[in-house]
């Protein structure tokens, strides 16, 4: 997720996102990495990082109940 953060920080502040961190974030997510703009990659990887951590949390939740 700080790989996806930096590219987005990069670009809100009319920054070029280091190519190593682009090249990587287009890995991440790759049916997204040749169609949709970086700051939505970026998004997306954020998005489905949460979406790990929650599932991880409500599986821990349900484990230890």
């Amino acid at each position: 997720m700080a790989l996806a953060v930096r590219v987005l920080t990069a670009l809100n502040l009319g920054e070029t996102p280091a190519p190593a961190d682009v090249a990587e974030l287009k890995t991440l997510e790759p049916l997204l990495a040749d169609t949709a703009p970086l700051d939505e990659l970026a998004c997306e990887v954020i998005q489905q990082s949460l979406k790990r951590r929650a599932e991880i949390r409500e599986s821990q939740r349900t484990t230890m109940a």
